[in-house]
């Protein structure tokens, strides 16, 4: 099997890019691309994206679209294709019957339904493989690869911080401290998960909606889940007892006190002291087809996960505005920057957002944990 050329990476970088605007719509599927392309003159004769939902796939629609002229073409898809039947037939033979001469695969698929047979099934039939383990098309998949790997979601945790390092005000809700534009970038990662956590401590102070209020995608709020402390949840929570038409879901320890109207999904796990165990927690997500989490945690959850080593992609936005005399620490005793290097994650990126500023830290290796 020989290696990607450089015109094979650009492909692949332009199919995560098309892909990653759907992240979030593809329920317990890979958010996967798929484009056909003339390999002569590389000119793109069609593209798809697993459609919403996760059905049917992004290769069986690119090959649809392309009809006869998939025929002698380069398929690049940034996962590797399904052979095997489930709710929809397997992609391998959709590739195999299109007449496509080459197929350039961004990442193997873990999933061992598929993992490896399907490339040998596409070289047994006479096509041209290549694996090309590309950077971005991995990263594009790091839900999918977690949770097949580790049993839990891809988690990103995001914690907006004051000039002085606080992150709100004692005795008080929810305290203004980014603007607009980093209100919007957090819209925008909540209608890339498939799901969002907040504490019971969070939920009752700050009174959030946790839904996507960015025009034209306010259909593409996650499931908002709810973790319960030590005394469980109060029913009176606003987000738990006010009518919504978002789903929401509360995770508790086996015995603490949870009321909830019907239309809330309880999900209980072991723990200790009446607090679930975060593990637990999320593999009870990625159980229910969680591939990427966001949470939006207090300070006393920010510590646990990454104690627990359960953050993948950490999110800090600052912002110029200084709480002052009254204000809580976003950590207490060593700086959240030694923190976030403590617990495995390094600084890859960061951008303004109007007078804020948004800083990503990433734990490299968090594919393979």
């Amino acid at each position: 099997m020989s290696g990607p050329g450089p015109e094979d990476i650009r492909w692949l970088d332009a199919a995560v890019r098309y892909a990653s605007a759907y992240l979030g719509t593809t329920a317990d599927n890979p958010t996967v691309a798929a484009l056909v392309v003339d390999p002569v003159t590389q000119t793109l004769i069609s593209r798809a994206v697993t459609a919403k939902g996760g059905r049917p796939h992004a290769e069986s629609q690119a090959l649809e679209a392309a009809g006869f002229e998939a025929s002698g073409r380069t398929l690049y898809v940034t996962l590797e294709p399904c052979h095997h039947w489930g709710r929809t037939p397997p992609c391998v033979d959709a590739v195999v019957r299109s007449g496509v001469l080459r197929v350039v695969i961004g990442t193997g698929d873990p999933d061992p339904r598929t993992s490896g047979e399907s490339i040998r099934r596409l070289e047994s039939a006479g096509i041209e493989v290549i694996l090309a383990d590309h950077a971005p098309s991995r990263a594009l998949h790091a839900g999918h690869a977690l949770r097949h790997g580790a049993g839990r979601p891809f988690v990103t945790a995001k914690l907006a911080v004051s000039a002085d390092g606080m992150i709100g005000r004692k005795g008080q809700g929810n305290v203004a401290i980014t603007g607009d534009g980093a209100r919007d970038w957090t819209h925008m990662q909540r209608a890339r998960s498939e799901a969002i956590l907040i504490g019971a401590s969070t939920a009752r102070l700050d009174d959030p909606q946790l839904t996507v209020r960015l025009p034209g995608l306010e259909n593409r709020t996650p499931l908002r889940v709810v973790l319960a402390g030590a005394k469980g949840i109060d029913r009176k929570v606003n987000l738990i007892d006010r009518f919504s038409a978002h789903r929401l879901a509360i995770i508790a320890e086996t015995d603490a006190p949870v009321e909830a109207p019907p239309s809330v999904e309880i999900l209980r796990v072991e723990g200790k002291k009446g607090r679930p165990d975060l593990a637990l927690a999320f593999g009870a997500l990625a159980r229910k087809g969680i591939q990427h989490l966001l949470v939006e945690p207090g300070a006393r959850l920010t510590a646990a996960l990454l104690d627990a080593g359960l953050v993948d992609r950490f999110a800090l936005l600052t912002s110029p505005v200084t709480i002052g005399k009254g204000g809580l620490p976003a950590r207490a005793g060593q700086s959240l920057a030694d923190r976030l290097a403590a617990a495995g994650l390094v600084e890859a990126d960061s951008q303004p957002l109007g007078d804020d500023l948004v800083t990503i830290f990433e734990r490299h290796a968090s594919i393979s944990q």
